[in-house]
């Protein structure tokens, strides 16, 4: 998965229809949690790989 899959999936969680559903639970907050992690050190790694295959501008 890359940033932007890992951070829609955090807002998927989140923003689920809680009035069919129930509260945001705490398992269901800890997993948008760590999915938001994800989603920020893939953005890290995300950039340095495009920064390192960029051509040099001199």
């Amino acid at each position: 998965m890359n940033a932007a899959e890992y951070r829609a999936a955090a807002e998927r969680l989140l923003a689920k229809d809680r009035y069919s559903y129930q509260a945001i639970t705490p398992y269901d907050f800890r997993k948008a949690e760590i999915l938001a992690q994800l989603a920020v050190s893939a953005a890290i790694s995300e950039t340095a790989e495009a920064r390192d295959t960029a051509p040099a501008q001199h």
